[in-house]
């Protein structure tokens, strides 16, 4: 071997890599003096010492494995690793090992290579990604959930809840007084000392404000996020503090009596007009957010020549994120159903149906008469389209059916549509029933009325009835 070492300085000049050959025990017969750069250890520190003491204890085992396995197979491979370096720094490595068999001590060329900038952006890229989708469906969930909040206090308990979930460590709580000294803009985040403020609004004239502390804060998109959430919780509470109003008076009027149709109308209007706001924040921030780094990926993968390894990786993390924009885009079209007025509610419930049974697990069967002689305003049509969703969003998720069908048929004038499951039996005492209540409430507000019935052997049958007009024909 002596008389090949004259070789090793030329190879040396004509790599990038950090070379070493090392024997069966891993103690260097060579190496290259950018290896002593690198790991920033002296010749005589390393020296008659088993290489792997430069690893990362995390790793050992792993490596002393593929290193036996290496030895026994007599085949070269690749791995990944860490190096603790001299001075305390964790670098990414990439490794590529060659055994030599017929050598004398079982020789083995190691090709090193410092890959911890990519590994970084692969990791920054990831994290960016999952981070944005734990943003985004949580913006999901908090706007579908305060459909169904009614109360001051249950506004603040989910407030604080998702705030507390997606931020550990804020310790989130509501202020009902303004802290010392200051003045707060509703909707504006505000940053004093180690604790951030942002003022949801008012009721009955006493102050809203989410406190949580500034150290959960980690990232732009997470301040995007939390005014976001600040916003829609702001809209909810107006919605609510005038709905109180209306009920006390209401109250005050007509005691016992039910809800009139015209305060349902009001409730559902004010929803679908918080719907329409949240699919355009989602447009406008989230969504953009996401183009952003996708282009941004997109650009650098067509800037610069990655190894193979690395371009599918980062391949596979673009197309990841595509993914999340077209869900962003489908949750902006289900807050906000597009062309609904211009299809009509036929043409556009076959489209729903369509784009449901692509990723659900029942099958959906949907029959109904020509409609087109059907005239539903725009408040009726959107309120026939969320009682399907409901109903839709109630079989995926609750009643776990294998099969749904819709009918929809008109008759004496009256729009009439029959819903059916297969699902688990509901039990009319329970939270899910009671929620059901709720596309009763939205029939009642078109001047429409909702039956629900549980079937013994399992499933719900749901059925609507709205007045319309028909076209008449001039015949």
């Amino acid at each position: 071997m002596n008389g090949s070492q004259q070789f090793f300085p030329i190879i040396a000049d004509h790599t990038r890599d950090m070379l070493m050959i090392v024997d069966r025990n891993r103690h260097i017969v060579y190496i290259t003096p950018n290896v002593y750069e690198f790991s920033g250890y002296s010749p005589e520190e390393i020296h008659n010492r088993d290489t792997f003491f430069m690893l990362h204890p995390e790793d050992r085992e792993y490596l002393e494995k593929r290193h036996k396995n290496l030895l026994e197979s007599k085949q070269s491979n690749t791995s990944e690793y860490r190096i603790v370096k001299k001075n305390g720094e964790i670098r990414y490595c990439e490794c590529k090992t060659t055994p030599l068999p017929d050598t004398e001590n079982y020789l083995q060329v190691v090709s090193i290579r410092d890959i911890t900038e990519r590994k970084l952006m692969e990791m920054d890229l990831a994290y960016h990604k999952n981070r944005h989708e734990v943003l985004q469906k949580s913006l999901k969930n908090f706007s579908h959930d305060l459909s169904y909040v009614m109360k001051h206090p249950d506004l603040e308990a989910r407030l604080t809840r998702e705030v507390g979930t997606i931020l550990p460590n804020s310790n989130p709580i509501v202020l009902k007084t303004y802290p010392e000294n200051m003045v707060l803009s509703t909707g504006k985040i505000e940053i004093v000392g180690e604790k951030v403020f942002i003022k949801i609004g008012d009721h009955k004239q006493v102050p809203l404000i989410l406190s949580i502390r500034a150290e959960a804060i980690r990232e732009k998109m997470e301040s995007i996020w939390l005014e976001t959430l600040a916003f829609y919780a702001m809209m909810v509470l107006e919605n609510l503090n005038m709905i109180e109003n209306l009920i006390e008076q209401l109250e005050t009027a007509t005691k016992n009596h039910e809800t009139p149709q015209w305060v349902l109308r009001m409730i559902f209007n004010l929803q679908e007009q918080q719907r329409l706001t949240l699919s355009s924040d989602l447009h406008d921030t989230v969504l953009q957010d996401q183009i952003d780094l996708y282009r941004r990926l997109e650009a650098l993968l067509n800037r610069h020549d990655f190894e193979k390894t690395a371009k599918t990786r980062l391949t596979e993390i673009e197309q990841g994120m595509l993914d999340i924009i077209h869900e962003i885009r489908a949750t902006c079209n289900n807050l906000r159903p597009p062309l609904l007025r211009e299809l009509g509610l036929e043409r556009s419930l076959e489209n729903l149906f369509e784009h449901i049974q692509i990723s659900s697990t029942y099958r959906i069967i949907f029959s109904s008469q020509d409609l087109s002689r059907i005239g539903l305003s725009d408040e009726q049509t959107i309120g026939i389209y969320r009682i399907v969703q409901d109903l839709l969003h109630h079989a995926e998720e609750y009643s776990r059916a294998d099969q749904v069908s819709f009918d929809f048929y008109h008759e004496n004038e009256f729009l009439k549509m029959m819903y059916r499951d297969d699902g688990t039996e509901l039990d009319a005492d329970s939270s899910e029933y009671i929620k059901l209540t709720t596309i009763k409430q939205r029939a009642k507000s078109l001047g429409g009325k909702m039956d629900l019935h549980t079937v013994c052997e399992g499933g719900l049958i749901a059925t609507l009835e709205i007045p319309i007009t028909l076209e008449r024909s001039l015949a």
